[in-house]
């Protein structure tokens, strides 16, 4: 028989394997750590509508990053 740790951790397990394939079916862009991340900060009380606004600018600003580092190389 399972420990009742074992046994937690193994629907732990089972939970973010379901919340990665809805984020893959979502198309979120969110690898298993970074979604890991964001799940945790949730539980400590982060709203999930800012989160999802921070990660959106951030990826904003690291797209803009990545084009003015082209066009000042090319």
């Amino acid at each position: 028989m399972a420990s009742p740790a074992s046994a937690n951790m193994n629907a732990v397990r089972e939970t973010m394997d379901a919340l990665l394939e809805i984020s893959r079916l979502l198309n979120t862009g969110l690898d298993m750590e970074s979604l890991s991340i964001c799940v945790r900060l949730c539980e400590q009380g982060i709203n999930p509508e800012a989160l999802s606004s921070v990660i959106k600018e951030l990826r904003r600003a690291s797209d803009a990053l990545k084009v003015t580092s082209v066009t000042s190389q090319g």
